[in-house]
């Protein structure tokens, strides 16, 4: 086996040493970004079950994404580590949020030297390690498919050499491991290495030549299939609530707003007054827009053309620093990017619908990478490249103070640990509550303090709410109830015909929370009756 010479190794230091940097930044970013939601902390209970015998996850109920085998699998090892603790819902996101910026840096340096190579990771940099706030929250949030985006662009390059082997199996594990977490990556990564594979055959005008990458998805959903099959035997967790597509009209509306909204995730559209950032260095982020442009656009331009002419890339459009891998890669993003559309279009209500852009925004990055790379390699001139190297230094600079100056506020507190202690010292320790006061209680307090999601019954009692949650939580009794006056279900719970369901002991305040002890601790049979 031959070993790494010493220009290798120091590339493996300067990448190791950019990886721990960047995520050191991610870490802090997101400190400052908010991470209390359920929606975030519901995979590190998951993983706690994981990590503590229960892998497969028998007896919890899940929604179409249950993120079992790619966010809760890293939870899992976290809580193995250090035990569970919210931390880990930072130091996790940091992780991914870290790989995807560097193995999106890899992917786009594909084939370029010194400072072709450099101008591309100054673009992911840019794009992806000084966002907006806006995308920030997305790509720093666990269990909103930016792990998901990891796994694709893994896959990716598992099939970016267009043949059987190691990396065709790997990336067929990878894909199944999505589909088993996420079905969203049937957009993002399934039917575009399909596509490309059946593209591939039509460009030879020999089918052969893009069965393996176009037998990837169809393998993966295979062993996906399987697996869950072989998980149903031995006992999982359930699809309790699937995802429903939106109405005609409302896809209209968001095939409208798509472009807006693409916009709004690279630091326009109102971004700029909202988080305080003055015009002057928020202009700069147009950057990000003409590199995801025109990456995108060179990109879809290039696929099309091959397909067209029949011939090899190469030969066709005289990038001959380009290998049949690279144009592999190419293909497989852009048509990421437009697989990201979909579930905006057909599932997106609100504007936490605009995390399913993220994943574009990802893919489009690489490709203006790439595109910015190879246009550097052009340039041999020292006047232009030193005047190039100028315009990088004012983007990275302006992009870096709008960021900083987000970072020099105060980071947001959560009324979560002070909720749980005023719990714990009042001796309440197992209750009841809404869908967003639950798992930030019980995982704020290390579980000395456990609070089960509910919702109100129709005939106006209240019941389990089972969706990111276990079945075995509801047995035994619960001495109180605790609900957020300023979320809807919190509303729903105070406004329920039975409410408060059992005779009261006391009701406390504590900040916009309302908790109601009752005299008895209740089951809930009780709670829920006619």
């Amino acid at each position: 086996m031959e070993t790494a010479t010493p220009k290798r190794r120091f590339e493996y230091v300067v990448w190791f040493a950019g990886f721990v940097v960047l995520f050191a930044w991610t870490y802090l970013f997101g400190l400052h970004l908010g991470w209390s939601s359920a929606d975030y902390l519901r995979g590190l209970l998951q993983g706690s079950d994981m990590a503590h015998g229960n892998i497969l996850l028998n007896h919890w109920y899940s929604g179409d994404d249950s993120y079992w085998a790619v966010d809760s699998v890293l939870f899992a090892f976290g809580v193995l580590a250090v035990g569970t603790k919210v931390v880990l819902a930072h130091v996790v996101a940091a992780f991914v949020w870290t790989s995807l910026i560097v193995i999106a840096s890899v992917v786009a340096t594909t084939g370029l030297r010194r400072w072709s190579s450099l101008a591309s990771i100054v673009t992911i940099v840019v794009i992806l390690g000084l966002p907006c706030v806006l995308l920030a929250r997305f790509l720093s949030a666990s269990d909103v498919h930016v792990a998901t985006t990891l796994v694709a662009l893994l896959a990716f390059i598992g099939l970016r050499e267009g043949r059987l082997g190691w990396g065709w199996f790997a990336a067929v594990v990878l894909l199944a491991a999505g589909l088993l977490s996420d079905p969203l990556i049937i957009a993002y990564a399934l039917v575009p290495a399909f596509v490309v594979g059946v593209l591939d055959s039509v460009r030879s005008r020999q089918w052969p030549n893009g069965l393996s990458t176009a037998s990837a998805p169809v393998a993966s959903l295979a062993l996906a299939v399987l697996t869950r099959k072989v998980a149903e035997h031995f006992g999982t967790y359930r699809i309790g609530v699937g995802t429903k597509l939106l109405p005609p009209s409302a896809r209209i509306d968001n095939i409208h707003s798509l472009i807006p909204s693409v916009l709004s995730l690279l630091g326009f559209g109102g971004t700029f007054s909202a988080n305080r950032i003055p015009w002057e260095l928020g202009i700069f982020r147009f950057f990000g827009v003409l590199a995801l442009g025109s990456g995108f656009i060179v990109a879809i331009a290039c696929l099309l053309l091959g397909v067209l002419s029949g011939r090899p890339r190469a030969g066709v459009q005289g990038m001959t620093t380009r290998s049949r891998s690279s144009f592999r890669l190419n293909d497989l993003l852009v048509l990421g990017v437009l697989g990201s559309a979909v579930p905006y279009v057909a599932l997106s209500y609100d504007a936490t619908g605009l995390r399913y852009l993220t994943t574009g925004i990802v893919f489009s990055s690489i490709l203006g990478a790439m595109l910015i790379g190879q246009l550097v390699t052009l340039f041999k001139d020292l006047r232009v490249r030193q005047a190039g190297a100028a315009v990088a230094i004012i983007i990275l600079s302006t992009n870096a103070a709008c960021a900083g100056i987000y970072l020099s506020r105060p980071a947001p507190v959560s009324p979560y640990p002070h909720l749980s202690a005023f719990l714990s010292s009042h001796d309440l320790v197992r209750g009841l509550g809404d869908y967003w006061t639950s798992a930030p209680v019980t995982l704020y307090s290390n579980e000395g303090v456990t609070v089960r999601q509910v919702l109100p019954t129709f005939s106006g009692g209240i019941e389990p709410y089972l969706n990111g949650a276990k079945s075995t939580w509801y047995v035994g009794r619960f001495q109180f109830l605790v609900y957020d006056v300023r979320q809807g279900e919190g509303q729903l719970i105070r406004e329920a015909p039975r409410f408060p369901f059992a005779a009261v002991a006391h009701t406390y305040r504590e900040g916009q929370f309302r908790i109601i002890v009752w005299r008895q601790p209740q089951n809930m049979a009780a709670l829920s009756k006619n």
